[in-house]
């Protein structure tokens, strides 16, 4: 992101101005945190949420927020914490306005290859626009987090220039070990990629049926990709925890165990909660959900 603000600030024809900078919200916070403590002026492209069909993003919204000194549009998807993805259509939308604005594009990969709808994987945003940059790595869909290996992917060479300087900065090497693993892991991408799968199948069915006999505590929409879900918590649930539900997620981790994360850690409305079904161990977790809410 430095790199992004230090090409912003220098190609400024207004000194005084601010770049401009249109972010997915909610999300992981350094996708847009560390461009509003460089000195951006960021905009927020907000979910929206659907009682029916669920979480989405609006593409006139994303016009609507953009101005005529739109400088970078940062998207994550497939989403965290939605688990939303858009259709081929509505991604190349996407590019185009970036491509008609000449405004860069940061593209958050790490759920990529996690659909789970049958449907094919976008392509990667680097593979579509020269001014595009793609971030992965092998921490979500590849199930390696331990091994701290991802990447930046741009056609761009002048950007690319900037980020293997700032990398200097910050890393001299990487562990010999970690990418010798991950070398392992991008050869065996076909049979790691369906074990994944597998597990975020199996676990999807198990929510399936949990969320649909519990459906007066929780709106549940299955998310399309990704191993996470922004789930929401009906007031019937909540009627022990003064309506709260950072405070119901308190009360269940503390008196069951169980770490469900709350929206408001995304400074986000306090009506839902993250879960996680990228693991194996779905069938005891949800004994353990399923004890508490019947106590």
């Amino acid at each position: 992101m430095k790199a992004f603000m230090d090409t912003f600030i220098n190609n400024q024809q207004k000194p005084n101005q601010k770049p401009h900078v249109v972010v997915t919200y909610p999300g992981y916070q350094s996708l847009y945190g560390n461009l509003e403590s460089d000195g951006a002026d960021v905009t927020y492209w907000k979910a929206q949420y659907d009682n029916k069909s669920g979480w989405y993003f609006d593409i006139r919204h994303l016009q609507q927020v953009i101005k005529p000194h739109t400088k970078l549009l940062v998207v994550n998807f497939p989403h965290n914490p939605t688990g939303w993805v858009p259709s081929l259509q509505q991604w190349n939308e996407v590019v185009n306005i970036c491509k008609e604005k000449k405004i860069f594009l940061f593209s958050d990969e790490m759920y990529r290859l996690s659909n789970n709808d049958n449907s094919e994987a976008l392509p990667s945003a680097c593979s579509l626009y020269e001014n595009a940059v793609t971030l992965s790595g092998l921490s979500k869909t590849f199930a390696l987090p331990g091994l701290r290996i991802g990447w930046l992917c741009t056609q761009n060479k002048a950007m690319m220039l900037k980020f293997q300087s700032f990398k200097d900065w910050l890393t001299i090497c990487m562990s010999s070990p970690s990418e010798i693993l991950a070398i392992i892991a991008l050869r065996n991408q076909p049979w790691i990629l369906q074990h994944t799968m597998g597990i975020i199948h199996s676990n999807l069915e198990q929510l399936d049926t949990f969320f649909t006999i519990y459906s007066e505590f929780f709106e549940w929409h299955r998310p399309p990709a990704s191993t996470i879900s922004f789930i929401k918590l009906k007031p019937k649930l909540l009627g022990k925890a003064n309506g709260s539900v950072s405070d119901w997620c308190e009360r269940l981790a503390q008196d069951a165990g169980l770490l469900l994360l709350p929206s408001s850690v995304y400074d986000y409305d306090d009506s839902f909660v993250r879960i996680g079904f990228g693991r194996k161990g779905m069938k005891e977790t949800l004994s353990v959900l399923e004890r508490y809410i019947l106590k």
